[in-house]
């Protein structure tokens, strides 16, 4: 056996991991990513618990208004005991010890707020806490899809300007070698081979540097959908181009409507100043009186000896009154305080909108100008392809120059880059507009987020 054909299986077990690894990539669309990054996102599962903090502090409101039961039991040890003095007839006063070495006492209170402001109001407040926190999730289920189409996008126009530079470097060695055949068959000068092949040399460390974006755009992609380093994945999608004069935004009125309606940030501060309104009625109850119920059932016995304990029964009831008449100002302050909290939220609510409605006139028109530049660059595309058609047959023909040849190579080159470029544009203006109306998140149960885009 010649060494040739020893060293040849070697070299396949040595490729066999990196074979199978290319074949047990994942494919991963667009709506998978965002579907994993749904499941697996830290902040969402964060959101997730403010819900559950949220629905907890409204039973606690809750509780205010029910009555409450107290258990007390008491056992007393006398190790001396009390005593009194009691003048005699004789006209002396002596000590007479009361009480026996044992004390059992038990009793249950039942209290119950028949009237209370704050108590009753607690509820409502709290009930209003529970729906910014469920509009907390669903602005972060926004933010999540967003960064998941800009990550995912953002990895497909690498991998796009990759396979470009790709192949202005393959069309740079083609150069290359019909050069070298007219320069071997004497019909160009030495020059010519020299100037490709500077340009396929000056070519190979940007093809590098696209591979290692393309590799870094991955990574930051698998990071955000929670995979680890060695899960290998293959994007199955593209980028997304408009058809041909199709206009899939809304206009500047119906989406500005959504937006008021929907928009996951503008909803949440809505919900805050709900909250707001019902904190000034909480400190408003402070200007009121509070009226309960109570009862008291009581067993006590007392006995030198267990065996000699016999419980006595007692019971009450009551009504409680108490109001404050006085304190120093701080209920006036206080509920001024949550008075003007209401104002500024209601004014933080206006002041989002208008930015929003601003952000989403920025945004339309981004839209518009990227599928302007989309119609554009496939013009030019069209046109430097054919510029280099001509160029490479004009010197193959020996009319035409290696530089005529590299610089039609390089305009069709950037023309495709121009138009990836547009193109990722486009696609991450849509996803801005789509995190800007918000209405295709909608919340399904009490701790889930259904998104309805794709």
């Amino acid at each position: 056996m010649t060494r040739l054909a020893l060293v040849l299986p070697i070299v396949a077990l040595a490729a066999l991991p990196s074979l199978l690894e290319a074949q047990t990539a994942t494919p991963l669309s667009m709506s998978d990513a965002i579907s994993t990054a749904m499941s697996n996102n830290r902040q969402l599962a964060i959101s997730r618990m403010a819900i559950d903090n949220a629905d907890q502090q409204v039973r606690e409101a809750y509780s205010g208004t029910l009555p409450s039961v107290t258990l007390n039991g008491r056992y007393t040890r006398n190790l001396q005991k009390q005593v009194f003095y009691f003048p005699g007839s004789d006209g002396i006063t002596r000590p007479i010890k009361i009480g026996s070495d044992n004390q059992v006492a038990a009793d249950i209170t039942v209290n119950q707020i028949v009237y209370n402001s704050a108590a009753f109001n607690a509820p409502d407040a709290a009930e209003s806490y529970a729906k910014v926190s469920r509009q907390q999730l669903r602005a972060d289920a926004v933010q999540t899809v967003y960064d998941v189409k800009r990550a995912y996008y953002g990895a497909l126009l690498a991998r796009e300007a990759l396979r470009v530079n790709e192949a202005l470097l393959a069309n740079s060695e083609d150069n290359l070698k019909n050069a070298q055949q007219l320069v071997k068959a004497g019909l160009r000068p030495e020059f010519d081979q020299l100037r490709a092949q500077v340009q396929v040399e000056n070519l190979r460390p940007v093809v590098v540097q696209a591979r290692d974006s393309y590799q870094q755009a991955i990574d930051n992609l698998k990071l955000l959908l929670g995979y680890t380093s060695d899960h290998d994945i293959t994007l199955s999608d593209s980028l997304m181009r408009p058809a041909a004069g199709q206009k899939v935004e809304p206009g500047v009125s119906e989406a500005s409507a959504t937006l008021e309606q929907s928009n996951a940030q503008v909803q949440t501060l809505k919900a805050l100043a709900d909250v707001n309104r019902e904190y000034i009625e909480i400190k408003r109850s402070d200007y009121l009186p509070t009226v309960s119920l109570f009862g008291t059932y009581q067993l006590q016995s007392q006995a030198d000896n267990f065996s000699g304990l016999s419980f006595q029964p007692s019971s009450y009831v009551g009504l409680n009154v108490s109001y404050n008449l006085f304190s120093g100002g701080k209920t006036d302050a206080q509920m001024q305080e949550a008075r003007l909290a209401w104002e500024q939220s209601k004014v933080k609510v206006l002041q989002a909108q208008d930015a929003m409605k601003t952000q989403l006139g920025i945004v339309l028109r981004k839209i518009d100008v990227a599928r302007q530049r989309i119609g554009t660059a496939d013009m030019t595309i069209t046109e430097a392809q054919r510029a280099y058609t001509i160029a490479t047959t004009a010197y193959k023909a020996g009319t035409g120059t290696q530089l005529q040849i590299s610089d039609a190579d390089l305009a069709l080159a950037q023309s495709r880059l121009n138009q990836l470029n547009a193109v990722y544009d486009y696609s991450m203006a849509l996803a801005e507009l789509e995190q800007l109306m918000g209405d295709r998140f909608q919340l399904n149960g009490s701790k889930d987020v259904q998104y309805l885009g794709k």
